[in-house]
């Protein structure tokens, strides 16, 4: 009976990862036509999905979204770049990551196609911090607070749209919980927030814990998780 379960959840587990990929290779079709032919795009073991991209790109064309915040750049940034550039949008990215090489490898893309007028990316450091609000279980650290905060009250617009994709869980399974909490005061009442990796159990956690916070909308994807907030359009690429 055991035997027959096990085979039973394999295949299911099969079949999911089958649709994925077809998700994604329907959303890379989209995606690849927003480049030059024959361009690259260097996608990693870490990048976020290319389902949940266009499902962000949908976010900001439907929602008219005007200052997105994200925390841990990567592919997303140069994609959501240039969607932004060959759209004509006026949506501006605030992009922090604790890696300035990184950095300078995605600035060097974004500049390759022609978009960086809408990208400010900022270098901020992982620093262990005294902040009470701050705090879940055992993680005591985060990018800069002091660093983001600073820039973030720099903004024009209040963030409409939230991508969390960093930083790093090697210093503790909870280190991007604090991203929500530093970031609330400025949120726009219809707002949207987007955390990757939703298939950890401490991410998903993360997202319910957010959500008491803002009392938004959530749902749980198959690879990230969102919470939508006051009115707004549904930005799902597809449904099964």
């Amino acid at each position: 009976m055991i035997f027959k379960l096990k085979k039973v959840l394999n295949a299911i587990n099969e079949i999911d990862k089958i649709h994925r990929s077809n998700d994604d290779a329907y959303a890379l079709q989209i995606i690849h036509k927003l480049f030059p032919e024959f361009c690259y795009l260097p996608f990693t073991p870490f990048s976020l999905n290319p389902y949940t991209i266009i499902h962000i790109l949908n976010d900001i064309l439907f929602n008219d979204r005007r200052q997105i915040v994200e925390f841990g750049g990567g592919i997303s940034t140069i994609i959501i770049s240039r969607f932004i550039k060959v759209n004509n949008l006026k949506t501006k990215i605030l992009s922090i990551d604790n890696n300035e090489s990184w950095q300078k490898i995605i600035f060097n893309e974004v500049k390759k196609y022609d978009c960086s007028d809408n990208l400010l990316q900022i270098h901020c450091s992982i620093v262990e911090h005294e902040n009470e609000i701050l705090k879940v279980y055992d993680n005591d650290c985060w990018y800069d607070h002091k660093k983001v905060n600073s820039e973030i009250d720099k903004l024009d617009y209040e963030v409409d749209l939230v991508i969390v994709d960093g930083p790093s869980t090697a210093t503790s399974k909870f280190v991007r919980y604090p991203a929500l909490p530093t970031i609330q005061s400025k949120l726009s009442t219809s707002a949207s927030i987007f955390l990757d990796d939703i298939k950890r159990p401490a991410e998903k956690e993360i997202l319910e814990k957010w959500n008491d916070m803002v009392k938004g909308k959530l749902t749980f994807e198959k690879m990230y998780g969102t919470i939508t907030l006051g009115d707004s359009f549904s930005t799902k690429p597809l449904s099964h």
